[in-house]
């Protein structure tokens, strides 16, 4: 009867202790998913001409001219820019 008790309380502890590890492993995984997402994704800025702001170049308004390009911060600063240019 002791043989059986001590085979029992070893396969108890095995299955505690696998069951743990894995706990674990999830922990870790889910950690390195949350600090990836924590990490900003870096966007091309650019410059408006006119005020010298950067922003983000999908919020820029832009402006070919003459085979250039050009970015400005808002529709009134390119607005001010075609002025001075003409």
């Amino acid at each position: 009867m002791g043989l059986f008790r001590l085979l029992t309380f070893i396969l108890v502890v095995i299955v505690a202790w696998r069951m743990i590890k894995n706990y674990q492993k999830t922990v870790v995984k889910r950690d390195k998913k949350s600090e990836q997402s924590k990490i900003p994704v870096r966007e091309k800025m650019v410059k408006c001409e006119l005020c010298d702001v950067h922003l983000p170049q999908e919020d820029a308004i832009g402006l070919k001219d003459n085979g250039q390009e050009y970015w400005f911060c808002s529709s009134a600063h390119r607005n001010s820019f075609k002025q001075q240019d003409s």
